[in-house]
């Protein structure tokens, strides 16, 4: 979209009455301007395998604890430009779908018993289910040179909902298929660790500054569906659910009694 066109968008929409600073942010997530790197993300160019996604992440851990890994990716995942768009939704629902952008990576363990994670990708899908909706295409396995292809365990597929909703079909099905290529339980130095698609949301109104107010949570090995809350620098579980498959694209959530004293897992 060339620039006159998007800010002629912008005013016809009501986008006008914004800040400049937003509005800026709003236009280049229209794809009104240049394509800029964004630090830490990584699309694939001329040549590149897309379904190795490197890996690690530079300035973001090693950590000794995935508990510790996930407390750090929870803000800088929505950080991201437009990564949460709740606070557009009301005011302009048609800008916050075109403008809402997942990223997902992979967070994994390492031979040194450290739990890193790759870079992030922005690389999206239309979603079958969702008209004007975007899904992240998260590749199926790490590229870190350090270590053998085989010497990785995988386990936790981070992403974030940029209107805060809960998981899909796509996010279950997605993570179901990731178990047919990695373990759905690994050891680690901090004992056994499941397979689990992640969710980071944001119910901040503030762009410039969103907060990580908590993440969603799906492990195919028990069918365990959390919502986790954060607070004060704590994971809480706020609601625990079973998923029942009824078929391919209809299942159920079937509530059982909250734990509040577990960890994410």
């Amino acid at each position: 979209m060339r620039l006159h066109e998007c800010y002629r968008f912008a005013v016809m929409s009501g986008t006008r009455q914004f800040p400049k600073r937003l509005l800026v942010s709003i236009l280049i997530g229209l794809g009104c301007s240049s394509p800029k790197p964004v630090e830490g993300v990584w699309r694939p160019g001329p040549g590149e395998d897309a379904e190795y996604i490197p890996g690690p992440l530079k300035n973001f851990g090693p950590f000794d604890t995935y508990t510790d890994a996930i407390l750090a990716a929870c803000p800088m995942i929505l950080s991201k430009p437009n990564a949460t768009v709740g606070y557009l939704q009301d005011l302009n629902p048609e800008l916050a779908a075109r403008t809402a952008t997942e990223y997902c990576a992979w967070l994994y363990y390492t031979p040194e018993h450290k739990y890193e994670m790759s870079m992030l990708t922005d690389l999206s899908q239309p979603d079958d289910l969702v008209a004007n909706k975007k899904t992240c295409v998260l590749p199926t396995y790490v590229n870190d040179s350090r270590y053998a292809p085989g010497d990785l365990k995988y386990i936790f597929a981070l992403h974030n909902h940029p209107f805060g909703g809960t998981l899909s079909l796509i996010d279950y099905r997605f993570i179901e298929k990731m178990a047919h290529h990695h373990d759905w339980e690994v050891e680690t130095r901090n004992g056994k660790v499941r397979l689990a698609i992640i969710a980071f949301f944001s119910q901040s109104k503030d762009p410039a500054a969103p907060t990580c107010d908590g993440f969603y949570q799906y492990v195919p090995a028990s069918r365990e569906v959390m919502t986790w809350v954060q607070t004060q620098g704590r994971w809480k579980m706020k609601k625990h659910e079973i998923l029942e498959w009824r078929n391919d694209k209809t299942y159920r959530l079937r509530s059982i009694q909250e734990d509040a004293g577990r960890n994410p897992h």
